[in-house]
């Protein structure tokens, strides 16, 4: 302090005088700063943003709505979700041309992810063994709803003119079937696999003929 001061101390050197003075408060004093300190640097730790590594996530389709099976899938049936890379199942379909156009083989839930055991293969959703699908609407609607994909079936329509039953192909394999629709005016549309030649019979006969299923 200079001499002019310690002539006339002010109030706020008094007060400085009286506590620092004392034995042992610079210690305590000092203790109780860093003790601030450290909780305020812990504080503005807790509340700054994390900086770890990026979660890794990956493109995936699931579906966009609930799906029946036997649906031949369409654009509008699946949409892009990002999962987190350790949910994604094995499997999992991630282009859209890969999932357009097949059979699903059992229902799918909004917003579940698709695989590829989710589908028919290749070889059931073109009929397999050198036949091909063959598109038959079905007289009745409600009788499509027995049907899945893999159920074996015999086609039957009324070709004679004395209105007699007709087999037109015994125990051929249903590959798809058509989802319902808002509507019953038409009967709903399956797909069976058959040779080639047979394929192109049945297919000419339901155009003009009423044509059902029994079921085997």
């Amino acid at each position: 302090m200079a001499p002019k001061d310690r002539l006339n101390p002010t109030a706020l050197h008094r007060i400085g005088t009286l506590f620092l003075g004392r034995p042992g408060f610079r210690l305590h004093a000092l203790r109780r700063v860093a003790a601030v300190a450290l909780l305020l640097l812990a504080a503005g730790l807790a509340v700054q943003p994390r900086h770890g590594p990026p979660e890794s996530r990956v493109a995936v389709l699931v579906a966009a709505r609930d799906l029946a099976p036997g649906r031949v899938l369409s654009k509008a049936d699946v949409a892009r979700r990002e999962l987190p890379a350790d949910l994604v199942p094995d499997g999992a379909l991630r282009d859209i041309a890969t999932a357009e156009g097949r059979v699903l083989g059992s229902a799918a839930r909004n917003g579940e992810p698709l695989t590829d055991a989710r589908f028919n293969g290749p070889a059931v959703a073109s009929g397999g063994g050198g036949t091909v699908a063959a598109p038959v609407r079905l007289a009745d609607p409600e009788v499509a709803d027995f049907l899945v994909p893999g159920r074996r079936v015999d086609l039957v329509t009324n070709l004679t003119r004395s209105g007699a039953a007709s087999v037109l192909a015994e125990d051929v394999r249903v590959v798809a079937v058509q989802a319902p629709q808002g509507h019953r005016e038409q009967g709903r549309l399956i797909f069976v696999g058959l040779p080639e030649q047979a394929a192109a019979t049945v297919a000419a006969a339901a155009l003009s003929q009423s044509v059902t299923v029994t079921l085997r």
